[in-house]
């Protein structure tokens, strides 16, 4: 399967939604509190979109399967963590990029489509002189946590989401040098 990951485009936030839905009920059939309110939803698609953050991978029929956030400007979760990060650097004057809000359509699931996604960032970041890439879960995230150990990612330790409303506010942190 050839796929192609590039900017969402307003004809994709249909089917990004719909990838965000799918990740809902995959982690919701493991048992994972992770996504299981209103977050995320279209409304964070099209905010990812105003800020050029918001990915999509598409089949060579472009279809789109899997959805990403990816910054780099810097995430204020990460300022503090019960661990240490592999690199040195601060959500204010940040250094490495940040995957988010990353799902795959239920009919692509298994497939490598985030294993690609992951790799298009990477790159992505380099081009924008990132030193490395962060990325964090929920503990009982475990697909997730399989994926980034797969794509070189090292478990860092904890990190706490500032995000008051957040019933479990914890979270595993990775790193990848680039």
């Amino acid at each position: 399967m050839e796929l192609v990951v590039r900017p969402t485009t307003d004809c994709d936030v249909d089917d990004a939604e719909s990838c965000l839905l799918d990740g809902k009920k995959a982690l919701a059939a493991l048992g994972v509190p992770q996504w299981q309110g209103e977050y995320p939803s279209r409304i964070d698609i099209m905010n990812d979109m105003s800020h050029g953050a918001s990915y999509v991978a598409a089949d060579e029929d472009g279809t789109v399967l899997g959805v990403m956030a990816l910054s780099f400007d810097g995430d204020e979760t990460y300022d503090e963590i019960d661990g240490e990060w592999l690199t040195e650097s601060s959500s204010d004057s940040p250094t490495y990029g940040v995957i988010h809000r990353c799902a795959v359509s239920a009919a692509a699931a298994h497939r490598g489509v985030m294993t690609a996604m992951f790799a298009e960032g990477e790159r992505i970041a380099r081009e924008h002189g990132m030193k490395s890439m962060r990325i964090d879960t929920h503990a009982h995230n475990l697909p997730l946590q399989g994926l980034a150990a797969k794509c070189g990612y090292e478990r860092c330790g904890v990190i706490t989401l500032l995000d008051e409303d957040e019933i479990d506010p914890l979270r595993i942190a990775f790193e990848k040098v680039l």
